[in-house]
C-alpha cells in the first residue's frame, strides 16, 4: 500500500474525518454496504461503480470498512487545492467558534449600539457563506450532467438495490444528502427512473403533501367567531414557466432556493410541485406572519432565486397569497 498521509501531514484532517464519521449511521465503527450507498449514492454512480469503489477500499475483505480506513483511503486522492480548502475549513470553523463564543459571552451586558453591530455582522458573514453555497452549488450541478452525459448507459443506484435496507436510507444528489446530515430525519428514496431533477422534485411534492395533511379542511364552519385578529398565517403561491432549454439551471437556482429557506425563521413548511406538461413550477409557502415573508423576500438566497431566473422563464414570475387561519394548520404529524 503506498505511503498514507496522516493527520498531521494532511491540512483540514479534523474537518475530513467528521464528515465521514458521519456515514456510520449506527456509530459501530464500521460502514457496512448499505450505509456506504446511502451516503454516498449521487444520483450518478451506479451499483457497480460503487461496489467496485466498496470492496477496493475494504482492502481487508470484511464487507465493512473502518472509518479511519475510509478516511485514509479518499485523503490519498485529495489533490492541493481540495486540501488546501479542508485546511480553510478547519481554521474557519475555529474562528468562527471563537466569534461565536466571545459573542456569548459580551452581547448580554454590551450597549444597544454594540448588540446591533453583533448583529450585522454575523448577518454579513451568513450571507458571505451562503454566496459560496450558490457557488458550490452551481459546479456541482454542471459536474454531475457531465457526468450523466459522458455514461448515459449507466443507471444510478436505485432503492432496490438494497432489500435489506430501508427506502428512506437512500438519500439522492448532494442537496438532499446535505440536507440529511444536517437534519437526520430528512429522508427520501430514489426513482426507477433515476433522474436526479425527478427525484428532487418527487421528495419536494412530499412536503406538499404534508402540507395538505397539516391544513384541516374538514367540518369548517360557514361562519366562525374569532377574537384575535392576528389568529392567521400566511399561504403564499409562486408560479415560475420555464423555457424548455433552461431547466436544468433553473432546478439548480430552485434546490438552493428550498434548501435555505425551509431553515428560514417563520417559514412552516415549503413545498414545490412541477407540472411537466408546460414546464412550470409551483412553490408553496406557509408564513407565521406576512412580516417574516417580507423578511424573507430580502434574503439572498430569495434575491438570487429572482435575480438569476428571470433569463430562465418564459414570463415574469407570478405570485399569490391569502391569509387563512391558524385553526387550519395542524401542528402535529
Amino acid at each position: 500500500m503506498a505511503d498514507v498521509k496522516t493527520d498531521h501531514q494532511v491540512q483540514g484532517m479534523t474537518v475530513f474525518l467528521d464528515i465521514f464519521r458521519r456515514a456510520d449511521k449506527n456509530d459501530d465503527g464500521f460502514i457496512s454496504w448499505e450505509e456506504f450507498v446511502s451516503y454516498f449514492a449521487d444520483g450518478v454512480m451506479g451499483k457497480e461503480e460503487l461496489q467496485n469503489l466498496f470492496h477496493e477500499i475494504d482492502s481487508h475483505n470484511t464487507n465493512n470498512i473502518d472509518t479511519v480506513e475510509l478516511c485514509t483511503y479518499f485523503s490519498q486522492h485529495l489533490n492541493k487545492e481540495f486540501e488546501d480548502m479542508f485546511g480553510f475549513m478547519e481554521k474557519m470553523n475555529e474562528k468562527m467558534s471563537s466569534a461565536m463564543h466571545g459573542t456569548a459571552q459580551t452581547y448580554k451586558d454590551a450597549e444597544r449600539k454594540e448588540k446591533f453591530m453583533m448583529r450585522f455582522f454575523l448577518k454579513e458573514i451568513r450571507n458571505q457563506v451562503l454566496a459560496l453555497q450558490f457557488q458550490f452549488d452551481a459546479a456541482l450541478e454542471t459536474l454531475d450532467a457531465q457526468a450523466r452525459e459522458e455514461r448515459q448507459d449507466i443507471h444510478p443506484v436505485v432503492a432496490e438495490d438494497l432489500k435489506k435496507s430501508p427506502a428512506s436510507t437512500i438519500v439522492p444528489g448532494h442537496i438532499a444528502r446535505r440536507a440529511k446530515r444536517q437534519v437526520s430525519s430528512m429522508s427520501s428514496g430514489l426513482e426507477e427512473n433515476g433522474s436526479l431533477l425527478n427525484v428532487q422534485i418527487d421528495r419536494l411534492a412530499s412536503l406538499l403533501d404534508r402540507v395538505e395533511r397539516k391544513i384541516n379542511f374538514d367540518g369548517f364552519r360557514d361562519e366562525e367567531i374569532v377574537t384575535d385578529s392576528d389568529d392567521t398565517i400566511l399561504l403564499v403561491q409562486r408560479e415560475f414557466f420555464v423555457l424548455e432549454d433552461k431547466l436544468d439551471d433553473f432546478v439548480a437556482q430552485l434546490r438552493a432556493y428550498v434548501d435555505t429557506t425551509q431553515g428560514f425563521r417563520g417559514c412552516l413548511n415549503l413545498s414545490v410541485r412541477e407540472i411537466k406538461p408546460n414546464h412550470s413550477y409551483i412553490i408553496y409557502e406557509l408564513w407565521v406572519s406576512e412580516e417574516k415573508y417580507l423578511h424573507n423576500c430580502d434574503s439572498p438566497s430569495t434575491k438570487q432565486l429572482v435575480s438569476v431566473t428571470a433569463e430562465l422563464l418564459k414570463k415574469p414570475e407570478t405570485v399569490h397569497s391569502m391569509m387563512i387561519p391558524k385553526s387550519w394548520w395542524k401542528r402535529t404529524f
